[in-house]
């Protein structure tokens, strides 16, 4: 293993090599963005006030010539290519770590190495844009990657190269948008309203989704507004209908939340890899939801009839509450982005609330995941064939009751954009997820076979050894735009997962990654 993992830093060391040559030979490519320069010619005095709304409007008027108007309505286009090249210690996971476990050491996938190269993770965008009419504004907003839903490598008629270069696109963000002075209406695929979700994401290059950073996005219907309370203090309250948990589900998902902004204190955020570097207030907020999981609790299904209670549900409350800080501890003075920092946080505790964490199963696979082709019943003769996600919500081997996973996460993370006005940034952070229930959702059959076992969980196989309890991960990145266009990145990171039977597993990752915005 240790020469394999040789082989794949070598890989790395060329491409690491040239990133490291281009940031110190190409230190002038960087431009700079034109609004931002008028902004500080107003600070300082340089300009005035008419002259700067003269300059920003011939600006606003060029790029307007580069969009595509129809009936009013402004069209953009937009987008990036992200090339990614990734090497792990372990074949644990794809481009996106996610909260997804580290295979433990005595398996394959565990014991070997890997090196990917990737165009997945590119995206294309789309924002259409009304005028205004009587008051209101609206905008439609669609984004497109390439990560969809795909059979596994090996797979009838997947190879690894279909994998690689012939992905499935999916929908990442589908919504629409109005905005009037009483409220704005969201409706549509975004991220999910609790937690203020991507507000506070980690700018890491592994697509944010990494242990303990609530990241996922599915169709709700919100209401929000931002309310100015002096010329700094905004509060934004937001409540939102969102999916519900479980496709066999009968209640949407509920949440409300609130978030207050000192807009004095602001400093540079880039809250993805291929987000723009802009300024943000110091804010937090703080956010819950409640959701209802069911099962079905008439006993395994009769193919020759005879059930008396098909119908007949068991219901567990899902609920979750989380809390957010951004702070600016290097703040931006007279809107410069060189020399700044920020520390983000985020601390989240719940039950059945697996699915706002990307990859987030805890091992707890139900009848819907197994290999059992039979209606052989979920939780043996008390619970019927349920469908319901892996990591929300399982019967519990101790009690025989039907209960929600219990989760509990907290990151924090750290940024600081170097004296370049805003075109070098680098970072860190730690993050871990807990769940202290998962580990006694075994399939406790009534022998001693694994059959039995599984056929106790309706065709699942949960043991000990495969219910992870906990995922932690630490990291570090460097950014640096040689334009606004072209971007180049290093990260290095570290996941251990901590099986149920107390067995540590770990992944180191070294990626760099390309990308060309537009």
């Amino acid at each position: 293993m240790k020469t394999v993992a040789f082989t794949v830093g070598q890989a790395l060391a060329g491409v690491v090599a040239l990133v490291t040559v281009l940031l110190v030979t190409q230190p002038s490519l960087a431009g700079g963005d034109e609004h931002r320069t008028l902004r500080l010619l107003l600070d300082k005095s340089i300009i005035t006030q008419q002259e700067y709304d003269q300059a920003a409007q011939e600006e606003e008027r060029e790029e307007q010539a580069n969009e595509v108007t129809k009936n009013g309505l402004e069209i953009k286009l937009g987008g990036f290519a992200e090339i990614d090249f990734v090497g792990d210690n372990t074949r644990s996971f794809e481009e996106v770590i996610g909260n997804r476990p580290v295979l433990r050491s005595n398996t394959v996938g565990g014991a070997n190495s890997s090196f990917q190269a990737s165009a997945r993770s590119s995206r294309i965008t789309i924002d259409v844009r009304a005028p205004e009419r009587d008051g209101i504004k609206s905008r439609f907003y669609g984004a497109l990657d390439f990560l969809g839903n795909e059979p596994a490598v090996g797979s009838p008629g997947m190879s690894s190269l279909s994998f690689q270069t012939n992905p499935d696109p999916r929908i990442f963000q589908m919504y629409f948008l109005v905005e009037s002075p009483a409220v704005d209406v969201k409706i549509g695929q975004d991220w999910s309203r609790f937690g203020f979700m991507s507000q506070y994401s980690r700018g890491q290059l592994s697509v944010s989704a990494t242990p303990a950073n609530m990241f996922n996005r599915w169709v709700q219907a919100s209401l929000s507004k931002r309310l100015r309370l002096t010329d700094t203090l905004t509060l934004t309250p937001v409540f939102s209908v969102e999916r519900p948990p479980q496709a066999d589900g009968t209640l949407p998902s509920f949440v409300a939340g609130i978030q207050v902004a000192h807009h004095g204190l602001q400093a540079p955020y880039t809250g993805s890899s291929t987000g723009d570097v802009s300024l943000k207030p110091l804010s937090v907020q703080v956010s819950g939801v409640g959701r209802r999981l069911e099962a079905n609790s008439g006993g395994p299904t009769n193919p020759s009839g005879g059930q008396p209670h098909l119908s007949s549900q068991t219901y567990v409350t899902g609920w979750g509450i989380s809390s957010s800080l951004f702070l600016p501890v290097l703040p931006s003075r007279d809107g410069e982005m060189g020399n700044t920092a920020h520390v983000v946080m985020e601390g989240v505790t719940g039950a059945g609330i697996a699915d706002m964490f990307n990859g987030l199963s805890w091992g707890v696979c139900n009848p819907v995941c197994g290999n059992s082709t039979s209606n052989s019943g979920f939780g043996g003769d008390v619970f019927g064939q349920t469908n319901i996600d892996g990591g929300l919500a399982a019967v519990n081997s101790q009690t025989g009751k039907f209960e929600a996973i219990r989760t509990t996460s907290m990151m924090v993370h750290g940024t600081y954009y170097l004296p370049d006005d805003g075109k070098t940034w680098i970072g860190g952070g730690y993050g871990t997820i807990y769940a202290s229930n998962a580990g006694e959702m075994t399939c406790a059959g009534t022998g001693g076979t694994a059959a039995l076992q599984a056929a106790s969980c309706g065709g699942a196989v949960r043991t000990s050894q495969s219910i992870y309890v906990r995922d932690s991960t630490y990291y570090a990145y460097a950014f640096h735009d040689f334009t606004p266009e072209i971007r180049a990145a290093l990260m290095t990171n570290w996941v251990r997962t901590t099986y149920a039977d107390g067995v540590n597993a770990e992944n180191h990752r070294i990626q760099v990654t390309f990308f060309y915005r537009f």
